[in-house]
């Protein structure tokens, strides 16, 4: 959990403005990845008798230590240098980031984050952990960021996605698919194509407009499934379909899932991590911190209790509470969520500063079109 925080943090801090959001998408793309790797293996060692788990459980081991090795190549953020007084050595990571760039421009961007860090520092100065946490719920503009951040993180997780991970295999053995093991294979592949997807459009098109499209997809199929749902005979108290000729309803909720997936993917999954970026620096790493425990304490919540609303609301009932959640994100998008896609990290603090910067964000984009372009070719953090 401390690697999830940091390397999130340390991602939209090196990143260019441009990239920034296709970076934090390439990281979410190799954990999907991952996942489809990870169930690929474990439903090829299912059939190997008695010690098989183990060796899922060591493979495991491998991308940790290769990982454990490159860290060592990886550079420090040229915020954090400065803020050290590590001016050559943030002037080196910046050139490393901008290999086209001149001397007077990575002098004057390392002059740009001394003045924004000279105003966090003034304000941060007599500040304790307490001071810096109360101070998201009691600066308006502030609050608003966290809160747009926190949003739509929980959105990504109340939204039902990692329910249909975690029991895959159990939800589609319900809906009478006799190799759920494949069809659960099948939800891996589409949520890693779908999450490259993200990765070519988040910084094309912006945060805003992809949530926008992808969050109503996910109501609608969503709602899809309940009426699918209505049409398979379930018992409730035991979860196992009562007939062994499901038909066209059984494959519309097979449907239904891998299009929320591909909607989730590409949008939602990983744009709630891209979120941080809203965040002030004076209180990013407290910020980050809420947003990730907004992210787990609402899996926890999900995830614990899938099984149960299945029986108790029905299949129908779960999916529809989940439909719900999904339109009151779509909603949430739609007046409060800013595009913040190529702007400055110095400039996003000014975008919650009056409201929750909808308006404001537009006419920046618009204002700035061309200049955002010619920056960021040599310095565009």
């Amino acid at each position: 959990l401390l690697s999830r925080w940091a390397h999130r943090s340390t991602v939209g801090e090196l990143a260019p403005a441009q990239y920034r959001g296709r970076m934090v998408a390439f990281n979410n793309m190799s954990v999907t990845f991952g996942q489809l790797l990870a169930s690929a293996l474990g439903a090829g060692f299912a059939t190997v008798k008695g010690e098989g788990w183990r060796a899922t459980v060591g493979i495991g081991a491998a991308p940790a230590l290769a990982l454990s090795g490159l860290l060592f190549f990886c550079p420090e953020s040229p915020r954090q240098l400065v803020a050290h007084g590590k001016h050559e050595a943030a002037d080196a990571v910046l050139l490393r980031i901008y290999p086209k760039s001149s001397v007077e421009q990575r002098q004057a961007k390392m002059r740009s984050i001394e003045l924004s860090l000279q105003e966090v520092t003034q304000a941060m100065s007599k500040e304790s952990l307490w001071v810096t946490f109360k101070r998201i719920f009691t600066t308006p503009s502030t609050g608003r960021a966290v809160l747009t951040a926190c949003m739509v993180m929980a959105i990504s997780q109340l939204g039902g996605f990692n329910t249909l991970m975690y029991y895959a295999a159990t939800l589609f053995s319900i809906v009478g698919f006799s190799n759920s093991t494949a069809v659960g294979i099948t939800v891996s592949a589409t949520n890693f194509v779908f999450s490259i997807v993200n990765l070519v459009l988040v910084d094309k098109f912006g945060r805003r407009t992809l949530l926008t499209i992808t969050v109503l997809g996910m109501s609608i199929c969503m709602i899809v499934a309940v009426i699918a749902f209505r049409y398979i005979p379930i018992d409730t108290e035991t979860l196992v379909v009562e007939s062994t000729n499901i038909g066209w309803p059984g494959t519309l909720v097979l449907v239904a899932i891998i299009c929320y997936v591909a909607c989730y993917s590409s949008g939602v999954a990983t744009i709630a991590w891209i979120g941080t970026e809203l965040i002030p620096l004076e209180v990013r790493a407290m910020g980050t911190m809420l947003n990730t425990v907004t992210c787990w304490s609402t899996n926890i919540i999900i995830s614990s209790t899938f099984l149960s609303m299945m029986k108790s609301w029905t299949p129908s009932g779960a999916f529809g509470f989940y439909a719900g959640i999904c339109f009151f994100g779509w909603v949430f998008v739609v007046f409060f969520y800013p595009e913040c896609k190529g702007m400055p990290l110095e400039a996003i603090r000014e975008v919650f500063a009056k409201g929750f910067g909808v308006k404001y964000s537009k006419k920046w984009q618009k204002d700035h079109k061309y200049d955002a372009k010619v920056e960021t070719m040599v310095l565009g953090h």
